[in-house]
């Protein structure tokens, strides 16, 4: 029972007497303390409730963690009233005692302080927070609501409509956040595991992807499968420790309609009733298919069959206990309709395979309990057991406009999620002009199409490292790519003109380099050094009669070249600063282009991407140069088409080059930045925050045996460049003119 429904003493109105109860739990001075905070409360016109409540939970709280625990609720209260709302005082006074039931002393203590913490940045986020406290700390624990909490006031930034919609459970991504934090599967933790379980299952995989939420934001709750893919709900709240056998049960279920269904049903004239009961009927059919072909498949379904034999004769009860039914033999029958049924599945056996059974023993079933007059809701109705899908795909609805489908009819296909697949599944693919970069083509010969510079394609997300939770938020900043804007056909000339000499020079040191490591060769008829392992083997052979082998020496093979290198232009918004008749973004260009054809005369893999940042739901990224691309024509064209604008958000950076670099197999793997100010961004106010996260990434890919270097442009670079990389993983270049044999210089000092 809520302690605001409690009334202990007299209304609080002048000097308020206190109750036998508080007077049992505050002894000696603890009793003059709590009037004294009382009256204080009652005096300070938030109304008669809150000093009413407060001296109840006052009560219950001293007595699981006495007094002067209690006594703190009456200055907390005050606070959250004048900065909220003295009825959100009352909802906190209320929540306490239930906190102060779970918690023990410290961690209550810790609560109350996580609470009055939000009261400066947000206040109107500790109503949505009380009203959910009980399952917060159920799920999470303090330690993760603090971290999960810490996330949504990032999250949101300085929108506070956004932040509210945040703490109320509104957004998905903070349903979806909630369960990271409480260490629940989801479907995105899962997704490459299920992938592989269907493949291994089912010898093929159908393009699978999470299911949206529908325009009021409500978050699917079944699996469904429409034109061929199937989408699976973001999470199965309720189902805590069992999401990833819940997830391949649901899975493994879908394929079996894709293995033994035939093609959606037509409606024709059925009742909503008669669809729900035919799609049961076609559940059991294709799972008893499954099952007879792949026997296992009854110990992924059966745990989710959970439904007894008793219950209500509601049409939602009778459905889940004939689904039990027809899925196990020896599940007791207690009612009519079920035994009906379950018979007329049984006697249709030998005809299977055919899905028209499934219409017919569905069609009659629905019509007998249609006419017992149970009540069925449609829009309200979710299938059981919750492992099956919504059945959606098993029908060809028809397109009425008089007649809107239930929401969840909706089918829609993310564009952007197909076309992040289609760029994870086959990267590269950007055709680049087989002609030389010195190639003489005319800029009249060359064609261009107009690219819309806000057109930007989601292709992935990554994750980002809070310093203040100690945390890493998993797919925290969307990764969108842009498409080069045409730029200058007559890059390549331009460059030669401006930097000849140095080009011979560049072509001429980058060949003395030597990269990879060096190859023993064994058996060698010549060589400095005898192979100990072939002179045990001939004096093997003499002593046996054989003739030995006159290959006795070892040498070595000159190395052969193995770097790759993912170069990083910062064309944020201080690129276009200009450096006597260039911008700084044009020197990053021309320092670009030169080591790119000086790697490309020694066919070293070379990727360039250019990027800036729009907070963390856009890091913008150039794709000047794939890996696979020749450095020809259009890769000229993107480099001189790069303009400056926007923030760095360096870590991600990091993050996206790392990955695209791994991928190459190569001895050594060098991640070079090239940017002329510290990490910064337009939703992350604290500076430290983006630089903490940089150093992550930074140690996070020499894990991977990723190398990071970072040349960092103009004198007023500041610390956070040593503090990102460590004193030996950057150099300043202070005089900007000197920057395109400076990098080269850098690419040598590394690769050799």
């Amino acid at each position: 029972m809520p302690v605001s429904d409690l009334r202990l003493g007299e209304p609080a109105t002048g000097s308020p007497s206190l109750s036998a109860a508080s007077r049992a739990a505050f002894p000696g001075d603890g009793l003059a303390a709590l009037s004294a905070a009382r009256e204080r409360l009652a005096n300070a016109g938030y109304g008669g409730e809150v000093p009413r409540v407060f001296e109840a939970a006052a009560c219950q709280v001293a007595e699981l963690h006495g007094p002067e625990t209690a006594l703190a609720l009456g200055p907390a209260a005050s606070r959250i009233a004048i900065r909220a709302q003295p009825r959100v005082a009352a909802l906190f006074l209320d929540t306490a005692v239930a906190m102060a039931r779970k918690l023990d002393t410290e961690t209550f203590a810790r609560w109350l302080e996580v609470m009055l913490s939000l009261l400066r940045p947000a206040p109107a986020i500790v109503l949505p927070l009380l009203e959910r406290m009980d399952m917060l700390i159920e799920r999470l624990g303090l330690d993760m609501l603090e971290a999960w909490v810490a996330t949504g006031m990032r999250f949101a930034a300085n929108d506070a409509e956004r932040r509210m919609a945040f703490f109320r459970l509104e957004l998905p991504e903070a349903q979806r956040l909630l369960e990271r934090h409480a260490g629940e599967d989801t479907f995105q933790s899962l997704e490459r595991g299920l992938r592989a379980f269907h493949t291994a299952l089912w010898g093929r995989m159908p393009p699978l992807r999470e299911a949206l939420p529908d325009g009021k934001g409500v978050a699917a709750r079944r699996t469904s499968f429409a034109a061929g893919v199937i989408r699976m709900p973001a999470s199965f709240p309720g189902h805590r420790g069992r999401e990833a056998p819940l997830y391949r049960a649901a899975l493994a279920h879908a394929g079996a309609h894709f293995a033994y269904g035939h093609g959606p049903f037509a409606v024709g004239q059925l009742k909503p009733m008669q669809i729900a009961v035919v799609s049961l009927i076609e559940d059991a059919r294709v799972e008893a298919l499954a099952m007879r072909d792949m026997p296992g498949l009854r110990r992924v379904w059966a745990p989710f069959h959970v439904v007894g034999p008793e219950g209500v004769a509601t049409a939602p009860s009778l459905f889940a206990r004939l689904a039990h039914a027809l899925f196990d033999p020896d599940f007791p029958v207690r009612h009519g309709w079920i035994e009906k049924g379950v018979t007329m599945f049984r006697d249709h056996l030998d005809r299977i395979e055919d899905p028209a059974v499934s219409r017919h023993i569905g069609n009659l079933l629905g019509n007998d309990l249609g006419q017992t007059r149970v009540q069925f809701n449609a829009r309200g109705y979710v299938v059981q057991p919750v492992y099956r899908d919504d059945n959606l795909g098993l029908w060809d609805f028809p397109d009425d406009p008089d007649q809107p489908p239930p929401p969840q009819e909706e089918m829609e296909i993310d564009s952007h999620d197909l076309r992040r697949s289609e760029a994870a599944e086959t990267p590269g693919e950007r055709q680049q002009e087989d002609r030389p970069p010195d190639a003489d083509q005319p800029p009249e010969a060359l064609s261009t199409r107009t690219v819309d510079p806000e057109a930007g394609v989601t292709v992935m997300h990554l994750p980002e490292y809070d310093p203040v939770a100690r945390v890493e938020r998993p797919e925290w900043v969307t990764v969108k790519e842009y498409d080069p804007a045409p730029g200058d056909p007559s890059f390549w000339h331009e460059l030669e003109e401006r930097h000849a000499g140095l080009l011979m020079r560049t072509e001429a040191l980058v060949r003395m380099a030597q990269t990879g490591r060096t190859r023993r060769l064994k058996r060698q008829a010549e060589g400095e050094s005898l192979d100990l392992d072939a002179v045990i083997s001939a004096a093997i052979d003499y002593r046996s009669g054989r003739t030995p082998d006159h290959r006795l020496y070892e040498g070595t093979s000159p190395p052969e070249r193995s770097i790759a290198v993912h170069l990083l232009l910062d064309m944020s918004r201080s690129t276009a600063d200009r450096v006597g008749s260039q911008t700084v973004l044009s020197l990053e260009r021309d320092a670009a282009a030169i080591l790119a054809r000086a790697m490309d005369r020694l066919g070293d893999p070379l990727a360039i991407t250019a990027f800036a940042s729009n907070g963390r739901d856009d890091l913008r990224t150039v794709p000047v140069k794939r890996f696979p691309d020749e450095l020809g024509l259009l890769s000229g064209m993107a480099l001189s088409g790069l303009t400056p604008g926007y923030s760095t958000r360096i870590g991600a950076a990091l993050r996206l080059a790392g990955r695209s670099v791994s991928e190459v197999p190569c001895h050594r793997r060098l991640v070079l930045l090239l940017t002329d100010g510290e990490p910064s961004d337009v939703d992350v106010p604290d500076r430290d925050y983006l630089v903490a996260d940089a150093r992550r990434a930074v140690h996070g890919l020499s894990a991977k045996n990723i190398d990071t270097f970072c040349i960092a442009l103009g004198s007023d670079v500041g610390d956070s460049v040593a503090r990102i990389f460590g004193r030996t993983g950057f150099i300043r270049v202070e005089r900007l003119e000197s920057l395109p044999e400076k990098l080269t210089a850098l690419y040598l000092r590394m690769s050799g």
